[in-house]
């Protein structure tokens, strides 16, 4: 399986599809939340049926 951390969830989604694996996201966030609207894959990890995503939103952008 690819490395995909950090890599925003729809290029890391295609890669591991592409690998032939059924991927399962999971959003992640803080009480506070984000702002952002980068979703980047923050920890991923292997199960039975394939492999689980976990994404959060980022603020890559300054305002």
């Amino acid at each position: 399986m690819t490395d995909v951390l950090g890599l925003p969830l729809e290029l890391a989604s295609a890669i591991l599809k592409a690998e032939g694996e059924t991927v399962d996201c999971v959003e992640v966030s803080s009480k506070k939340g984000s702002k952002g609207n980068d979703a980047r894959v923050i920890k991923t990890k292997r199960t039975e049926q394939g492999v689980t995503v976990y994404w959060s939103r980022f603020q890559t952008e300054v305002q």
